[in-house]
């Protein structure tokens, strides 16, 4: 009886350090006691941040000392806001942080949203779709943090490039900054295609993009792509800076694909998103905050 009851004990302190979610479904959580649904997004802000009308309801009133907040995206303010200190409890585990709120930001249809960094949970899991035979897992270095997001750490040239896998992005193809954009054009033989059409970026913040169609796919882990979405060039914000790509049909000059910044202006941003529809072929995404590893279990696509 003694080992069943040790054991039944190792098994419930296990199930509370991963919280399993299936995207879209809310968890239920308090926040400074009061109850909550809120959706786990895995490319979006990490911080709670919860729908105006929730806090009107609740009288949730701003932090004394610190009761301002910004939303910034690639660089450009987008929202104001509040924030307070709270304390957030999760399938009985429980994290003191902020909750932030934003004038004019999106309804969430619940209560908030928050990311695998705004979680107590030292994992948290997406369950994508029932496991496959010939799955593997791929282990990628897990960046960012409760201000900004949850990125895997990609090398690409030179450089470690944030990648967000969205699993509540509704994207049917990855899409890249136009600096990263013109780096694979160079890198895998690619020019642009076609009209351009609207992507959200987060919060309902919307952002010009053009097809980048490749000669040669672009591997990552085990995803393979040989269409990605590429923001326009354009002084908007940094995801915009960067240098041209081909035009389909033409000749691709070296010079033109060289990414520079000028001096006294902003750096461009070098980063891509996965929607959830490039993981078709994936069952489970885990944000092993402890270990600071993301894991893709995923067939070979």
């Amino acid at each position: 009886m003694l080992i069943g009851m040790l054991a039944w004990a190792a098994a419930a302190t296990q199930a509370a350090e991963e919280l399993v979610v299936t995207p879209g479904e809310p968890v239920t959580a308090t926040v400074d006691g009061r109850a909550a649904r809120l959706l786990v997004d895995s490319g979006g802000i990490d911080r709670v941040t919860l729908d105006e009308d929730y806090v009107a309801a609740n009288a949730i009133k701003p932090g004394f000392l610190i009761g301002g907040a910004a939303l910034s995206v690639a660089g450009r303010r987008e929202f104001q806001g509040r924030n307070r200190p709270v304390m957030l409890v999760v399938a009985g585990r429980t994290l003191k942080g902020r909750a932030f709120w934003f004038k004019g930001a999106p309804d969430s249809g619940v209560d908030g949203r928050v990311g695998p960094y705004g979680l107590p949970q030292p994992r948290v899991t997406f369950t994508l779709a029932a496991g496959r035979p010939g799955e593997t897992v791929t282990r990628l270095p897990l960046v960012g943090g409760g201000n900004s997001g949850s990125y895997a750490a990609v090398r690409f040239g030179d450089r470690n490039v944030p990648l967000s896998l969205a699993v509540e992005d509704e994207g049917r193809m990855p899409v890249a900054t136009a600096a990263l954009g013109a780096a694979i054009a160079r890198e895998y033989g690619g020019a642009l295609e076609g009209a351009t059409w609207d992507v959200e970026i987060l919060l309902g913040v919307k952002r010009p993009v053009r097809l980048l169609r490749l000669a040669r796919p672009l591997e990552i882990g085990p995803l393979s792509f040989d269409r990605i979405a590429v923001r326009v060039r354009d002084r908007i914000d940094e995801s915009g800076r960067g240098a041209t790509i081909p035009e389909g049909g033409e000749v691709e000059d070296p010079d033109e694909v060289v990414v520079t910044a000028k001096a006294g202006g902003r750096p461009p941003a070098f980063g891509m998103t996965l929607p959830r529809a490039t993981l078709a072929g994936c069952s489970r995404l885990t944000y092993d905050k402890a270990a600071g590893k993301i894991e893709l279990v995923c067939a070979k696509s």
